[in-house]
């Protein structure tokens, strides 16, 4: 959603919220699908009739938010979380985790949020969007409870890289990027593609017959699955020579454009 649904400022427009709303109309699934948890869905798409279901925490979990469920989940179990986050400790970043349908940071990290140099968009999406913990490691011990994923954020991008080449010794993960300075861990096999599909044989819809949209690094495999791919002008570059259609930046309503073009057969200016 961040970079895609959402402008600029973190909101979806009148023009984007009404196109919704007509696709739904014609009998059309409009499911968001994004790296955030389930509670962080905007309170726009909250209030729009007809949005059944949601892909979240980079598919690891759909939920169906009418009967507010989780009908598919592929979450880290407890202990290989903890493993994970003990061995990257060391290195010179944030940890926080989803988990239950919430993101958690750690208290000391969120309060100096300015050490890690990051830009105010990104800066503002942490903040808004996790509760605070005083230690990842000890709220899950208490808890129990499955892990979505995990998101890192760090000072430096020379970090970044650091860590990148260093989580390919683990063959049990897989991990992506949304934002700068951030990386997003998963189970191997988790990521917005998978619970795609999944979602789409629940419904019963086949491959050709779905429309992505996509910005960013984590939605590749989405693109890959999808019969119809349409990336940002605000994307990556690489996310644009994959996609079958790019459409205006999400500060000029690329979504609500490319939905009136293909699935409402309106001229779009």
């Amino acid at each position: 959603m961040d970079g895609t649904l959402l402008n600029s400022e973190r909101k979806i427009t009148k023009r984007t919220q009404e196109t919704i709303k007509k696709v739904i109309d014609r009998g059309v699934y409009f499911v968001p699908a994004t790296g955030r948890a389930v509670n962080a869905l905007p309170e726009e798409l909250k209030a729009i009739e007809g949005i059944r279901y949601g892909i979240f925490s980079n598919g690891a979990t759909v939920y169906d938010l009418q009967k507010q469920e989780v009908i598919y989940r592929n979450h880290f179990d407890p202990k290989r979380a903890l493993e994970l986050i003990r061995c990257l400790r060391p290195f010179d970043l944030m940890i926080s985790i989803s988990q239950g349908g919430q993101s958690f940071g750690e208290r000391i990290p969120m309060e100096h949020l300015d050490y890690y140099e990051l830009d105010e968009n990104t800066r503002e999406i942490v903040r808004g969007s996790r509760k605070i913990v005083e230690n990842v490691e000890d709220h899950i011990i208490e808890t129990k409870n499955t892990i979505e994923k995990m998101t890192l954020i760090f000072r430096t991008m020379e970090e970044r890289a650091r860590v990148w080449e260093w989580l390919k010794r683990f063959d049990d993960i897989q991990y992506s990027s949304s934002l700068p300075k951030n990386l997003e861990i998963s189970k191997r096999g988790c990521n917005k593609g998978s619970g795609l599909m999944h979602l789409a044989k629940i419904l019963g819809i086949k491959r050709e017959n779905i429309m992505a949209f996509g910005d960013a690094d984590n939605d590749r495999e989405m693109f890959e699955q999808a019969g119809f791919a349409v990336a940002m002008e605000n994307g990556l570059e690489e996310m644009k020579e994959m996609a079958d259609y790019v459409t205006d930046t999400n500060r000029e309503d690329g979504v609500a454009k490319a939905m009136e073009r293909f699935i409402l057969g309106k001229d779009v200016t």
